[in-house]
């Protein structure tokens, strides 16, 4: 609880106006895929990856429009889905869902992820769910994508909301 406590605390604190960079409001790294998919089972909640660059404004965009408030709007009624980011460029060491040591970029690669930003439903095993959602879009329908997403991986892990 406190974690996540923390969690909103940073992601309000780069609300615009805060002063804080907006970069600065990431959604939790991927470190642990195989305990994440642990935690996915026990649950029954889905996971959704976001695969992004630094500095890339869609990306920012849709963590902090469309992402990030899931993780603020998590309820006992309605809880947020188990969502990692992942930096296609980057060196950090983190577990794939085999419990293979890694990096964010290897794991993107093996993916077959190679522009950003990427938002993809996985079971608890990192097998993909529905098709992913590459890009962003213009016309005003990423929201509805988005959630169609959400509820096809909602079903398939077992949570009737």
């Amino acid at each position: 609880m406190r974690r996540r406590v923390l969690l909103i605390a940073a992601l309000l604190a780069a609300a615009p106006g805060s002063g804080a960079p907006q970069e600065e409001a990431l959604l939790p790294l991927a470190t642990d895929l195989q305990q994440l998919g642990e935690q996915s089972r026990r649950t029954r909640l889905p996971i959704v990856l976001l695969f992004s660059t630094p500095g890339c404004p869609y990306c920012r965009e849709v963590r902090r429009n469309y992402l990030a408030p899931l993780l603020v709007a998590d309820t006992p009624a309605v809880p947020a889905p188990l969502i990692r980011e992942i930096v296609i460029t980057g060196r950090d060491a983190m577990v794939d869902f085999e419990g293979r040591a890694t990096t964010h970029a290897q794991f993107a690669e093996r993916q077959g992820i190679a522009m950003v930003p990427v938002v993809m439903a996985v079971d608890s095993g990192g097998r993909g769910i529905g098709e992913p959602l590459i890009g962003l879009d213009a016309s005003g329908f990423y929201n509805a994508y988005l959630e169609s997403l959400l509820a096809l991986a909602r079903a398939q892990a077992g949570e009737s909301r």
